[in-house]
């Protein structure tokens, strides 16, 4: 079971008695009643726990029309969003939410308590009409014109609009406005995203409670529809709104206070007229595990070094006594050697390699324009190797563990079917070496991570993603890999991938390696 299954599961007694109530209260007639007493002490009680936990600023308050219809356009970072804003704002707020949550338990009837308003995506003009008719009606409507939280739903954080630093705006707010003639408030929450990031609710892929980051949420000035008076409400006048609205959230975020910070306008890394790649293998592993990536750097005329790191490419036993040093050096040795024919060289790091990548990158910020981790060995799956340090000394060697999750082509693997329990012991400890320094990268990075790696622990990938400083930073995540993501299931994609971040620092981008392509070369 997995795990939002299981909470689901978890979740379920509460969600039949919560049900049970709401239901008795539309029984009785009195929902509607019921509604504003329950939400209005929800609000009180929420707005005192994020002044105590979060020191909630909140500024512009009176922008916020007492009375009337009035849609607050809020950026989106966090499933705190909505208590914030609810708590925050000088009335009462009612939501639109997608149709999906109508599901979930609990928040279901929460949905349907706070008479808010599922919303199917991809078009709902029955819905929109019905919000236009209470936004007429004297409503006060929270909307998240991002349509969802950057980050979440396989949607990167790396996919903002550069001038705004948030996702390019749906066109339901600017449409709403101008069919019920109310303005538009815009909001700026800052510090959400830090406090409960997707990544810990609603994926639960790292496991932690909200933190007490600070919260601010401000309030712009309104935006009113007199200025699109007698205009046609075609395309065009919605997306000139929609823009507008967008520039005028922006600038009231703190970007800097995101999950992964950033500066607006969002610039890209620089880029350079000779890139090399500088390709490092895993752990017990052959250079097979990155070499796939050799006829498409030779098409792209992208020079590139491969090393083998001490201990690797002859028998399992020569891992014994290796240290992580001597990966290290193996790796820099190389770095300096492509680094005298390039400009700059874009390490890709497979498992151990991505471990001695970001040392390089620590160290040699001069040298390499980027890095791109593949299954960075930073924590183990197994649990048994919290034990490494016991096992170093009862057990010589140990079984190499199955790195694919397609059986036909781990029959292919050339990797060390076993290793030196030493030489892991050296592995553990490096990776806890490079965990504690991870705030040292300043370069720009890409984490690659597959959901089904055994190897390494896929929290691994949230960990560098997080914990890094780099300012150009994203993380792609995969489905069906094992741990030889450049081997298994989704090669070709991991490949392409790689390709891609190795493009954005060549002179010209992805053009340029496609027309390297085209040349004739591949």
């Amino acid at each position: 079971m997995d795990r939002e299954r299981l909470v689901n599961a978890v979740l379920a007694p509460a969600d039949a008695a919560m049900g049970w109530v709401v239901d008795g209260l539309a029984r009785a007639g009195i929902l509607e009643r019921a509604s504003s007493v329950i939400m209005s002490g929800m609000k009180a009680a929420l707005r005192t726990q994020f002044s105590l936990q979060n020191g909630l600023v909140i500024e512009g308050a009176e922008n916020v029309p007492r009375e009337g219809g009035v849609i607050l356009a809020s950026n989106h970072q966090s499933w705190l969003d909505v208590q914030v804003l609810g708590a925050s704002a000088p009335r009462r707020v009612h939501f639109l939410a997608k149709q999906e949550l109508g599901e979930w338990p609990g928040l279901r009837h929460l949905i349907r308590l706070s008479e808010s308003v599922l919303v199917q995506r991809g078009g709902d003009d029955e819905a929109l009409e019905r919000i236009a008719e209470a936004l007429r009606r004297g409503w006060a409507v929270g909307i998240y014109p991002e349509g969802t939280i950057p980050g979440e739903e396989n949607i990167p954080r790396s996919a903002v609009e550069p001038a705004t630093g948030l996702l390019r705006g749906k066109s339901g707010v600017a449409r709403l406005a101008l069919a019920s003639g109310v303005p538009i408030i815009p909001v700026g929450v800052s510090g959400t995203g830090r406090a409960l990031p997707p990544e810990t609710y609603p994926r639960l892929e790292v496991l932690r409670p909200p933190r007490n980051t600070p919260i601010r949420i401000r309030f712009g000035r309104p935006i009113t529809m007199d200025d699109y008076l007698g205009r046609t409400h075609d395309h065009a006048l919605v997306r000139e709104l929609t823009d507008r609205l967008m520039r005028d959230v922006s600038a009231l975020v703190d970007h800097r206070a995101n999950y992964i910070p950033i500066q607006v306008p969002v610039t890209p890394p620089p880029a350079f007229g000779r890139v090399g790649v500088l390709l490092l293998h895993g752990f017990s592993s052959h250079t097979d595990t990155v070499s796939g990536l050799v006829p498409h750097l030779d098409a792209a005329q992208i020079p590139y070094e491969m090393p083998w790191l001490r201990g690797h490419g002859t028998h399992w036993s020569d891992l014994r006594g290796v240290t992580a040093r001597d990966w290290y050096t193996d790796a820099e040795r190389a770095l300096v050697t492509l680094a005298g024919r390039v400009d700059r060289v874009v390490v890709v790091g497979l498992s151990m390699g991505g471990l001695v990548g970001l040392e390089l990158a620590m160290r040699h910020p001069e040298l390499v324009a980027g890095l791109c981790t593949v299954g960075a060995a930073l924590r183990f799956a197994d649990p048994l190797s919290g034990l490494t340090p016991l096992l170093e000394r009862v057990a010589g060697s140990w079984p190499s563990p199955n790195a694919f999750n397609d059986p036909a082509l781990a029959t292919n693997s050339r990797n060390y079917t076993r290793f030196p329990t030493d030489a892991f012991a050296e592995l553990w400890r490096y990776a806890k070496h490079i965990e504690g320094r991870l705030g040292e990268v300043h370069v720009p990075i890409r984490v690659l991570q597959s959901k089904k790696d055994h190897v390494v622990a896929p929290v691994a990938g949230n960990m560098i993603y997080e914990k890094v400083s780099s300012l150009h930073r994203e993380i792609t995540w995969y489905e069906a890999s094992g741990h030889e993501m450049l081997q298994d299931l989704e090669a070709d994609r991991v490949m392409g991938d790689v390709m891609d971040f190795v493009a954005r620092f060549r002179r010209g981008g992805p053009k340029a390696v496609a027309d390297a392509r085209e040349s004739g070369v591949a």
